[in-house]
C-alpha cells in the first residue's frame, strides 16, 4: 500500500533484472500512457543501469507527456551531445551559405565581402568532419517525442523542426511507417506540405497490403491501421483514411493509450491544416474515466436506503451505466456496498480502477467493510489487489471524523481530472443515490454538490429501485439520515479541518554575517508589502529565523499566494544586489491535508497540529531551491477547486484561463525519514502564441535531407568551388573597397553563437 497520494512503480518486488527488461517494461507503459509509472521505472532502472540511454530518454518522454518539459531537456542534454556530433560547425556552415548567396546581387560590398568570410571561417571548420547519424531508430523516436511535447509546451519552431528531423532520422534508418507518418505530420505543421505528402504516399505504399497477418497482436494491428488511416488523410483520401480507422475500431483488445496516441496525432493533423472529416470524431475517441460515488450498505438497524436484498439490482443498474457510458478508467472508494459493486463491475470489463482511500486501512474496515460480513471483506480485500493503483488522501486514524471523507472525495475528483486532461477528455460523475434531501459529509448528495458539470454526470435512483420492493420498506418508509446542522461544522468537528499549507525556507540566509542582519530584516520588510500589495492574505502566518509556515482555506489561493512570494524574492534579489552579499532564494513546499487547528496555550495564536503540518514541512528540504514543490493531495485539490470555477466560467459565460502547471516530479524521500511522497512541480502556465504553423508559401526547408541515413559534410574542393563563382560575381560590382580584417573571437564566444542558439541549433549541445 501506497504511502502519497498517485500511482507509484513498486520496483522493489519482482522488479526486472537485466537492461533490457527494464528498458522494455519502461517502453510498455509509456505506451500505455502510464506515464507516471514508466517515469518510476526508469529513475530505479538508471540506479541499476546508470549508463542505459534509452532509460534516460524513456524517463524524458515520461516527464514531458506529464508536462515536465523544462526537466525533460536537462536529462537529455548530455545524449544530445553524444548523438549529434559536431552539428554546430554544420549548422554555421548552412547559415553562413545562405547569407552568402543572399548578397551576391547586393550592391554593399562591405556586407558581401563579409558574408564571404564569414563562409570561408565556416568552411575550414568542417574540414575533415563528418555528421553522423549515430543513434538507433528507436533513440532518436524516443528523441522525437520528447521535442514534440516540447513543442505542444512552448509552441517554437525550432522545437518543431528539432522533432521532424528526428522522426526523419527514425524512419531512414528503419523505415518504419510509424516513424515516417510522425514526420510527415510535423513536415505538414512546418509548412513544408510537398515533404509531406511524398512521405505520407511513400508510407501507403510500404503499407499497400494492410492487415495481412492476423496474428499480430491488437496493439500492433490498431497502430498499422491507424497508421495508414493518417496517411491517407495527408495524401487527400478522406474516404479511404474513415474506412480504415472504421476497421480499426473493430479490433477488439486495444488499449486505450494506443486510441489516445491516434486521437493526438489526428488533432496535429488538423492543426497543420489538413481537411479531417467530422466522422472521425465519433469513430477515434478517447477512454471514458469515470468517478463514482455512491451508497455504502445500510448498518444494521438502519435504513432501510441500501439493504443487502437491493445487491443484484444495484449491481445490474451499475454495470448498465458502465456499458453505455463504455468506461475503461474508474476513479472510487471502496465501502461495502455501492463502491465495491463499481469496482467488480469495472474489473469484470477488463477494465483500470483506481481505489482512493480516505484515512487509515484499519480504521476504514472496521467503519466502512467489516460490518457487512465476512463476504464484504474479503471481497474489499480482492478490490485492492486487482485495482491498478490504491492511494491514501490520509493515512491518518479516523477519529470520527467525517470531513476527511469529503477530502476523499476531492482528491477523487482531482485525480481524475488531471488523468483526463493527459488523455484529452473529461471525467464522469456515477452516483448512486436516494435522492434524500440534505447531505451527508463527505456522502454522495456531497459529492453531487460539489460536482460542476451537470452534463457529465449520471445518477442511479436508489431509492426508485427500493420502491420496486415494498417488502423490504417496511410500514414507516425509509429513514431520513440523521443530519445534525446545529453549530458551526468546524466546531463539530472537534478542531479538526481540511487546509492548505506552505513551507518556506530562504536559502543563503545561514551564510549572512551579523552586519547583514539589518539588510535581511528590510528585505523581509519589503517581502511583506509586496505580499500585502497583490492582496493575498493567509489565514495565519508565522516566522521563525528564515522560515516561513503560512495556512489557507483553498489551494488555488495557496498557489497563487507561493508563486507570487517566489517572484517578489527573485525581484527583491535584484534591487538589494548592493546591500547583501549574495541574492535570496527561496524552496517552498505546499500540501493540503486534515490538521487540528487550536489556540495555542503558550503564545494564545491560533496555531496547526497534526502530522500532515510535519509532511509538508519535511518537503521542504527536498524541494529544488528556485522551485514550488507540491505534493499530490495539493495538486489534486487544486485540480478540483480549478474544475470548479472553469464551470462557474462557462456557465457564466466568461473566459477561464489556467493560471498553473502541474509538472510531476516522482516519488520524493522526505527529510528525516518521513517516508515518501509523490510531488509536483507548481509554476506559472506560460503566456505562449499560437503554435507555429507555417504556410506552404513561406515554408523552407528545415533539418536533415529526406533521402539520406548518413549525412557527410561537402568535400572541400565542391565548396570552395562555389565559393570561387561567388566571389567572381561580387567581384564584378566590386568598386576597389578592400576587405576589412575580420577580428576573430574568442573561442567559447564563438561557441555560444553557433551552438547554443536555440533557434537554429540543438539545445543541450
Amino acid at each position: 500500500m501506497l504511502g502519497g497520494l498517485g500511482p507509484v512503480a513498486d520496483t522493489t518486488s519482482n522488479a526486472p533484472r537485466s537492461q533490457e527488461e527494464w528498458e522494455r517494461t519502461a517502453r510498455a507503459l509509456l505506451d500505455d500512457g502510464q506515464n507516471f509509472l514508466a517515469h518510476d521505472v526508469c529513475r530505479d532502472g538508471l540506479r541499476v543501469h546508470p549508463d542505459s540511454v534509452k532509460l534516460a530518454i524513456f524517463g524524458a518522454i515520461a516527464l514531458s507527456q506529464t508536462g515536465a518539459v523544462d526537466e525533460a531537456r536537462r536529462l537529455l542534454g548530455p545524449l544530445l551531445d553524444a548523438i549529434l556530433i559536431d552539428e554546430g560547425p554544420f549548422r554555421r556552415l548552412q547559415t553562413s551559405l545562405k547569407s552568402a548567396i543572399e548578397t551576391l546581387d547586393s550592391r554593399d560590398t562591405d556586407r558581401s565581402l563579409a558574408a564571404m568570410a564569414e563562409l570561408a571561417e565556416s568552411i575550414d571548420l568542417v574540414r575533415g568532419k563528418r555528421l553522423v547519424a549515430t543513434a538507433d531508430a528507436e533513440t532518436y523516436n524516443a528523441l522525437a517525442r520528447v521535442f514534440r511535447e516540447a513543442w505542444l509546451s512552448s509552441g517554437r519552431r525550432h522545437d518543431l523542426a528539432h522533432c521532424r528531423d528526428l522522426f526523419l532520422r527514425a524512419f531512414h534508418s528503419s523505415s518504419n511507417p510509424r516513424d515516417g507518418i510522425e514526420a510527415a505530420i510535423m513536415s505538414q505543421l512546418l509548412g513544408d506540405r510537398a515533404q509531406a505528402r511524398q512521405l505520407a504516399a511513400r508510407i501507403t505504399e510500404l503499407m499497400n497490403d494492410g492487415e495481412t497477418d492476423p496474428t499480430l497482436s491488437p496493439e500492433i494491428r490498431y497502430r498499422i491501421l491507424s497508421t495508414l488511416g493518417l496517411a491517407q488523410l495527408l495524401v487527400g483520401e478522406s474516404e479511404a483514411a474513415i474506412g480504415t480507422f472504421e476497421w480499426a475500431r473493430t479490433i477488439e483488445g486495444v488499449h486505450y493509450g494506443r486510441v489516445v496516441s491516434a486521437l493526438k496525432q489526428l488533432e496535429l493533423v488538423r492543426q497543420g491544416g489538413i481537411d479531417v472529416p467530422a466522422e472521425l470524431d465519433d469513430i477515434i475517441k478517447p477512454p471514458t474515466v469515470v468517478v463514482f460515488t455512491g451508497h455504502a450498505l445500510d448498518h444494521p438497524g438502519e435504513g432501510p436506503h441500501f439493504p443487502p436484498a437491493l445487491e443484484a439490482s444495484v449491481r445490474a443498474e451499475i454495470a448498465q451505466q458502465l456499458e453505455e457510458l463504455d468506461a475503461q478508467i474508474g476513479y472510487s472508494m471502496a465501502a461495502c456496498g455501492s463502491d465495491l459493486l463499481f469496482i467488480e463491475a469495472m474489473l469484470e470489463r477488463g477494465a483500470e480502477v483506481n481505489v482512493v482511500m480516505p484515512f487509515a486501512m484499519d480504521d476504514f474496515i472496521a467503519n466502512q467493510v467489516r460490518y457487512g460480513g465476512p463476504r464484504w471483506e474479503m471481497r474489499f480485500r480482492n478490490a485492492l489487489k486487482l485495482a491498478a493503483s490504491v492511494t491514501y488522501a490520509t493515512e491518518e486514524r479516523y477519529l470520527g471524523h467525517d470531513m476527511l471523507y469529503r477530502f476523499a472525495n476531492q482528491c477523487l475528483h482531482g485525480l481524475a481530472t488531471l488523468r483526463s486532461t493527459f488523455l484529452h477528455t473529461a471525467p464522469y460523475l456515477l452516483a448512486v443515490w436516494d435522492m434524500m434531501p440534505g447531505s451527508l459529509v463527505g456522502g454522495a448528495g456531497d459529492f453531487i454538490d460539489q460536482w460542476e458539470d451537470i452534463a457529465k454526470l449520471r445518477i442511479i435512483d436508489l431509492d426508485g429501485l427500493l420502491q420496486q420492493f415494498p417488502e423490504l420498506i417496511g410500514p414507516d418508509g425509509p429513514a431520513l439520515p440523521n443530519l445534525d446542522f446545529g453549530g458551526d461544522e468546524e466546531e463539530a468537528e472537534q478542531g479538526r479541518v481540511i487546509r492548505s499549507m506552505l513551507f518556506c525556507d530562504i536559502a543563503g540566509y545561514s551564510k549572512l554575517k551579523e552586519e547583514n542582519i539589518p539588510a535581511f530584516l528590510d528585505f523581509l520588510s519589503r517581502l511583506k508589502d509586496s505580499m500585502v500589495a497583490a492582496g493575498i492574505e493567509p489565514t495565519s502566518i508565522n516566522t521563525w529565523g528564515d522560515a516561513i509556515f503560512a495556512v489557507m482555506d483553498k489551494a488555488t489561493p495557496m498557489a497563487e499566494y507561493a508563486l507570487t512570494m517566489q517572484e517578489a524574492v527573485a525581484r527583491l534579489g535584484e534591487e538589494m544586489l548592493d546591500q547583501l552579499p549574495n541574492p535570496l532564494n527561496l524552496r517552498i513546499s505546499l500540501h493540503a491535508g486534515p490538521v487540528f487547528e487550536a489556540i495555542d496555550p503558550i503564545c494564545g495564536r491560533k496555531n496547526f497540529y497534526g502530522s500532515h503540518i510535519n509532511r509538508a514541512a519535511r518537503l521542504e528540504p527536498v524541494t529544488v531551491i528556485g522551485h514550488v514543490y507540491a505534493t499530490q493531495q495539493f495538486v489534486a485539490v487544486m485540480t478540483a477547486e480549478q474544475s470548479a470555477l472553469r464551470s462557474e466560467a462557462v456557465n457564466n459565460g466568461e473566459e477561464f484561463e489556467e493560471h498553473f502547471v502541474s509538472e510531476y516530479v516522482g516519488v520524493l524521500s522526505l527529510a528525516k525519514d518521513f517516508g515518501k511522497q509523490t510531488v509536483y512541480h507548481l509554476r506559472r502556465r506560460p503566456e505562449i502564441e499560437a503554435h507555429d504553423v507555417v504556410p506552404e508559401a513561406e515554408a523552407a526547408p528545415v533539418g536533415i535531407d529526406d533521402n539520406i541515413t548518413e549525412r557527410q559534410a561537402p568535400s572541400v574542393e565542391t565548396v570552395l568551388a562555389t565559393v570561387a563563382k561567388m566571389m567572381e560575381r561580387a567581384d564584378a560590382g566590386d568598386d576597389g573597397a578592400k576587405k576589412k580584417p575580420r577580428k576573430k573571437k574568442p573561442k567559447d564566444e564563438e561557441r555560444a553563437e553557433f551552438i547554443m542558439d536555440g533557434e537554429n541549433h540543438w539545445p543541450g549541445t
